[in-house]
């Protein structure tokens, strides 16, 4: 295996401060790497390596939302509003005991029990099929029983979630987030981002509800790139504290109990420890809420 994508410090790093010079120990070495990784994220509740998130947020008040991970290095858009992106229907409609689609996030889910009384549930992935028209293309190719019908294109993360949805008596339609063409301000280094010229008809400029974020439940859908593209040296220290210590616990005894790891054994309780012994070089980085 390799150090995860998204690890806080290197292979090489690691093996330079525990004193090893073979490849003989990688794979625990790695190990490690990631698991204090995972460790320190949770400690901050933080994602800090620097990668592409697709959310929707609450603003807060009128005009501000606050990404859920920071700094921001870009904002590829800030979207809201509703406008169908396709349709969904079952081909047996007529006969169907169930028919419901669904949207977690992360992929599509259609589920049907037939007159018969067989069920089948059919999923596709947003990550798979990054684009609607690729999701309604695999739907009418490869998901037997149901159709699907274009409306306009749009990224996948970007479709409001629901869960099961009828479609006995009306297609479902899939919807997403279409306005971006308002205005708005950033705060790269916390998050915030804060409107300042919308685009809604019918409210005047100087009207007090002009300008603003619209209403409703998780209205506004942010897809942006935050974290660290370079690990701050007190943090990698961190990580690389831990890890080494993980190591040096493993090497001392593989009988820890609780969670297997690859070949090795880790105690969760134990990583927790260690967590806190470094914390004061964390606490600049744990996220206040």
């Amino acid at each position: 295996m390799a150090v995860g994508t998204h690890a806080l410090t290197s292979l090489a790093n690691l093996k330079a401060v525990v004193g090893i010079g073979d490849s003989g120990q990688d794979g625990l070495l790695e190990n490690c790497i990631d698991r204090a990784t995972a460790a320190i994220e949770s400690h901050t509740d933080r994602k800090l390596k620097s990668r592409l998130h697709s959310e929707f947020q609450m603003p807060e008040g009128e005009r501000v939302v606050k990404t859920d991970e920071y700094p921001i290095v870009s904002i590829d858009t800030v979207a809201y509003g509703r406008q169908d992106t396709f349709t969904v229907t079952s081909d047996t409609a007529s006969t169907d005991v169930l028919a419901t689609v669904g949207f977690d996030g992360s992929e599509l889910r259609l589920r049907k029990t037939t007159s018969g009384g067989t069920s089948s549930t059919n999923t596709v992935s947003a990550s798979t099929y990054p684009t609607t028209t690729q999701m309604v293309s695999q739907i009418n190719s490869s998901v037997s029983g149901w159709s699907a019908t274009l409306v306009e294109n749009a990224l996948s993360t970007s479709l409001y979630q629901f869960g099961g949805r009828g479609v006995k008596d009306a297609p479902c339609h899939v919807r997403y987030p279409r306005d971006n063409v308002s205005e708005y301000e950033v705060d790269f280094s916390q998050g915030i981002i804060h409107i300042t010229t919308d685009r809604f008809p019918g409210i005047r400029s100087d009207d007090a509800r002009a300008n603003a974020f619209p209403s409703g439940f998780f209205p506004v859908f942010v897809q942006y790139t935050a974290g660290y593209a370079t690990i701050p040296d007190d943090l990698e220290q961190a990580c690389l504290e831990i890890a080494r210590d993980l190591f040096n616990d493993v090497k001392m005894d593989t009988n820890l109990a609780s969670e297997s790891l690859a070949d090795y054994n880790f105690s969760r309780i134990a990583v927790l420890d260690k967590v806190e012994r470094y914390a004061s070089l964390l606490t600049a980085y744990r996220k206040i809420r």
